[in-house]
């Protein structure tokens, strides 16, 4: 039986080792957020010599895995899935696993073909786009963006600096303002600002990169981001203080433009099916959608 035990820091070298070898652009393959968002969602890892194993849930959200990530990307990983099957069946009574890549989908069909269904999950698909198109803002597609902008620039004079450990309270500050302000749920804002302290206090550790925005002297924004493999950033974090019109827009590229300009994409997570946040990721255009799959078995 595989021996699940919770993310910790010191779990973060053996969690990579899996990790690095594939390539991974999506979210839940970043030790970073698995390890701000634990106890919000019981996240636990099971190193076996082959595979990397994920378990997740709580008492809102069914338990599931998702797919093993394999010590050798070229092994099949058929007799992993069974591990899994094992695992599930035994454990909760059903086989469920989520947050399957196309790419991954494609080798679990190659290995074991017609095991396994799949249905699409829009809710957790990632938006990715072109990290010089959010740097540049070039074209008719976004020109409201620049106009935001511009806007912003000539009310306010902002000034853009890295992250450091002196402006964490004020980075707490706009998280709570938040929250109140989008009349967040109480469970809902303490699991974010659980996430957000984690992220403040172990930012290095994490290998993470923040940055804020001051205005006449205050954090009005701050923003932390993640590159995860040669060309990709994910971007975890991004937090403004409302009243600023325009303020979000200039993060935004600020940040891709002064620490992420040599990466090619930018991921900037999923929509979780909220109105609001859909549209908003989706006027930045984003260069395609790494699309994620729940796996069950087969009918029949």
């Amino acid at each position: 039986m595989m021996d699940f035990r919770p993310i910790t820091l010191e779990k973060r070298d053996q969690f990579n080792e899996y990790i690095t070898k594939n390539n991974c652009h999506n979210s839940e393959a970043s030790f970073a957020n698995m390890y701000m968002w634990q106890p919000s969602w019981d996240i636990r890892m099971y190193a076996d010599p082959g595979a990397l194993f994920l378990s997740m849930g709580s008492d809102q959200y069914r338990y599931f895995l998702f797919p093993p990530h394999l010590r050798d990307p070229e092994e099949e990983i058929g007799r992993y899935m069974l591990m899994c099957e094992e695992y599930m069946q035994d454990t909760y009574g059903d086989f469920f696993l989520k947050g399957a890549t196309q790419r991954v989908m494609d080798k679990i069909n190659a290995d074991c073909p017609g095991r396994y269904e799949f249905r699409h999950d829009a809710y957790n698909s990632e938006y990715i786009y072109n990290a010089s198109d959010l740097m540049e803002l070039k074209g008719k597609k976004y020109h409201s963006k620049r106009n935001h902008i511009n806007t912003f620039l000539k009310n306010y004079t902002p000034v853009f600096e890295e992250y450091t450990p002196k402006y964490r309270e004020e980075c707490i500050a706009i998280q709570q303002a938040w929250s109140a302000e989008k009349e967040e749920n109480e469970r809902d804002a303490v699991e974010e600002m659980e996430s957000i302290t984690r992220a403040l206090d172990h930012y290095e550790y994490l290998g993470l990169k923040g940055c804020v925005v001051r205005i006449d002297g205050e954090v009005a924004a701050f923003s932390f981001g993640e590159q995860v493999c040669d060309n990709v950033v994910i971007i975890h974090i991004e937090k403004a203080k409302s009243g600023f019109g325009g303020l979000y827009a200039y993060i935004n590229r600020e940040f891709v433009a002064n620490f992420w300009s040599h990466c090619k994409y930018i991921n900037r997570e999923e929509d979780m099916g909220v109105p609001g946040i859909r549209k908003a990721k989706q006027s930045y255009r984003p260069a395609f959608m790494l699309d994620k799959y729940d796996v069950t078995l087969a009918k029949g």
